[in-house]
C-alpha cells in the first residue's frame, strides 16, 4: 500500500512510497529524516528505485544512493548517487551517470540535471551517442527540449565515415547545424577530404564554412594525387557527388600537376575547372602565368588547359638554357598534353620574346615581335612550329645581356610559387575509444536486455 508524505508543511510536492523493505524515522541534528531502504518512490511525473533514500522531512530535499533508476515520461536516468531538490526540480547525479533520451544516449560522472527546464549540466566529462555517432568531451550542457548541446574542453565528434575535434562546440542535431571553434580538424575518408582551421560552422545541406586560417586537404579518387588548399576563409559545399570550393584571401594551391596563388579561388568538380581571380599566379612546371583571371581546366588530376584575359603575360623557363620566355596579350589559351605544353594561342596584340640556341643546344640569340595573333605549337614541352598573323620584329645576336632582356609587365616569382606542405595536419587526441567510461550499472544493463536484447 503506498503512502503518501509530504516534504514539509508548505511544500506543493508530495513523496509517494510507493514499495519499501524497510522504513525508519530517525532525528539528526534536530532534523527530522525518514530513512528508506530497497525503495519505490514516486512525485509528481518522477518514478525512482534506489538502494536507499533519505528523505529530509522539513525541507524539499531527498537523497539517494546505491544502483539509482529514475523514470519521467522524458528520459530514464541511472546514477549511483542523486540529491533530488523538489522546490527547483533540480538533481545532482553523481558516480555512473546515464541519461537516455529518445535515441540520445549521454554519459557523464557529475551531472546536474533539471527535470522541469530539461538542461543537464555535465561537469566533469560527458559522452554523448546516438545513431549518427559519438561525442566526447570535458564539459557539456545539454539541452533536451532544444535538442542542442554546447561542449567545452578536447571536443571529438567521431562516426564511420567522419571524424572532428576541436576545443569547443555548439550543435543542434534535429537540424544538423554545428559550430566548431579553435583548432578544428575534420576528416571525411568518405571523401577523401581534410579540414583544419580555426572556426567551422557546418548543416545538413552538406555546407562547410571554416573562418580563419583554412586548410583544405583533398585527396583523388584514385589516390594518385593530393590538393591542398590554404586561405584566410573557406567555403565548401558537397552535394551528391560534386564539390564545390570558395576560397578567399591569401589563397594557396599545390598539387603535383599545379600550383597558384591568388584572393579568390573558385572550383566545381563537376567541370573541374578552378578559377583563380584578383592578383592570380598559377605555375605548372617550368611555366608562370600571370593575368588578373586565371582559368584551369583539369582532367583526372592533369593541367588540361590555362586561360587568363585582359593584359596577360606568360614566361617559360628554359630547361636547358634557363633562360626566360616571355608571351603577352590581351588573351592566353595554353593547351596540356600528359603534362607537357602542346599549344599556346595568344590575341590579340600578342608579343613575344623566345630565346633560341643552337645545335649544341647553347643560347644564340633571341626572336622578339608583335602580331594580332601567335599559336605556337610544341612537342615534349619544346617548341616546334610558331604560326604569327602580319608581325613586327627582330632577330637579336647573341650578346652578354641578352639573357636579361625583359618585355614590359614582366613577371618571375618562383619564391612565391607554393610547395609541398613539409607536415601533414593530425589529430591532436587520441581515436573516440569504443567503450563506455564507467562500468555499466545493474539496472541499466537489465534495461538493455529488455529493450535492446542485441547491444
Amino acid at each position: 500500500m503506498s503512502v503518501l508524505i509530504p516534504f514539509s508543511s508548505y511544500a506543493q510536492n508530495l513523496v509517494e512510497i510507493q514499495r519499501a523493505r524497510e522504513v525508519t524515522n530517525i532525528t539528526q541534528n534536530g532534523e527530522p529524516i525518514r530513512k528508506m531502504y530497497d525503495v519505490r518512490l514516486k512525485t509528481g511525473n518522477i518514478e525512482m528505485v534506489s538502494d536507499s533514500a533519505w528523505q529530509f522531512l522539513d525541507r524539499n530535499e531527498l537523497r539517494a544512493y546505491g544502483n539509482i533508476e529514475i523514470e519521467t515520461p522524458d528520459e530514464i536516468i541511472w546514477s549511483d548517487t542523486l540529491y533530488y531538490y523538489t522546490d527547483q526540480e533540480l538533481s545532482l547525479l553523481r558516480g555512473r551517470v546515464i541519461i537516455e533520451q529518445d535515441s540520445t544516449t549521454l554519459f557523464g560522472e557529475k551531472v546536474d540535471y533539471n527535470f522541469f527546464t530539461k538542461v543537464a549540466f555535465f561537469e566533469d566529462g560527458i559522452r554523448l551517442e546516438d545513431e549518427g555517432g559519438t561525442l566526447i568531451a570535458k564539459k557539456g550542457t545539454y539541452y533536451q527540449n532544444q535538442d542542442s548541446a554546447i561542449f567545452k574542453g578536447n571536443v571529438q565528434l567521431a562516426d564511420t565515415a567522419q571524424y572532428a575535434e576541436g576545443d569547443s562546440l555548439f550543435i543542434n542535431r534535429k537540424s544538423e547545424y554545428l559550430e566548431l571553434f579553435s583548432n578544428i580538424f575534420v576528416a571525411d575518408s568518405s571523401n577523401n577530404g581534410l579540414l583544419t582551421g580555426d572556426y567551422l560552422q557546418a548543416d545538413s545541406t552538406g555546407r562547410r564554412f571554416v573562418d580563419g586560417n583554412s586548410y583544405f586537404r583533398k585527396i583523388s579518387a584514385d589516390t594518385t594525387d593530393t590538393t591542398h588548399i590554404n586561405s584566410d576563409e573557406l567555403l565548401l559545399i558537397e552535394q551528391d557527388s560534386v564539390d564545390l570550393v570558395r576560397s578567399y584571401g591569401n589563397v594557396r594551391v599545390w598539387s603535383s600537376d599545379f600550383s597558384s596563388i591568388s584572393d579568390t579561388l573558385l572550383y566545381d568538380s563537376s567541370t573541374e575547372i578552378f578559377e583563380l581571380i584578383s592578383n592570380p599566379i598559377a605555375w605548372h612546371n617550368n611555366i608562370q602565368l600571370n593575368g588578373p583571371y586565371i582559368s584551369v581546366q583539369m582532367d583526372s588530376n592533369e593541367v588540361r588547359q590555362l586561360k587568363t584575359y585582359h593584359n596577360t603575360i606568360t614566361v617559360q623557363e628554359d630547361s636547358t638554357t634557363g633562360r626566360l620566355h616571355q608571351i603577352k596579350g590581351d588573351t592566353l589559351i595554353a593547351d596540356f598534353e600528359e603534362g607537357d605544353i602542346s599549344r599556346l594561342k595568344i590575341y590579340p596584340n600578342s608579343q613575344v620574346l623566345y630565346h633560341t640556341t643552337n645545335e649544341q643546344g647553347q643560347p644564340d640569340g633571341a626572336v622578339e615581335y608583335t602580331s594580332p595573333q601567335t599559336v605556337m605549337y610544341f612537342r615534349n614541352g619544346e617548341l616546334q612550329r610558331v604560326v604569327a598573323g602580319k608581325n613586327d620584329g627582330y632577330f637579336f645576336e647573341e650578346f652578354s645581356g641578352l639573357a636579361e632582356r625583359r618585355l614590359e609587365g614582366f613577371k618571375w616569382n618562383p619564391e612565391l610559387r607554393p610547395s609541398r606542405p613539409d607536415t601533414i595536419a593530425e589529430p591532436r587526441f587520441p581515436p573516440v575509444p569504443t567503450e563506455r567510461p564507467f562500468t555499466l550499472p545493474m539496472r541499466y544493463l537489465e534495461h538493455l536486455l529488455q529493450n535492446v536484447p542485441d547491444n
